[in-house]
């Protein structure tokens, strides 16, 4: 697996937050995820991980601030690997 930063969130066309309703989308920006996605996310350096990559032309790696995020999550509301997974 070759390392890829992820240095930009685009939303798709199908992201989830665009099929919410307004009622559900003003929910979410007053919940923890708002202050979760602008103050911690874009925040998690994740250079120090590209030593854990292969420097060879492959597969593009999962975005280690996704990775780093979950387990943040998971440790703040003391879940498990699993439902990390499932949410």
């Amino acid at each position: 697996m070759s390392f890829r930063t992820n240095s930009y969130q685009q939303l798709s066309l199908t992201d989830s937050f665009s099929g919410l309703t307004f009622r559900e989308q003003k929910a979410l920006e007053h919940s923890w995820a708002k202050s979760f996605a602008e103050d911690i996310f874009p925040f998690i350096n994740e250079e120090p991980f590209e030593v854990l990559y292969s420097s060879n032309a492959s597969r593009p790696n999962t975005p280690v601030n996704v990775c780093i995020g979950a387990l943040i999550i998971k440790e703040v509301f003391g879940i498990s690997d699993d439902e990390i997974v499932e949410n």
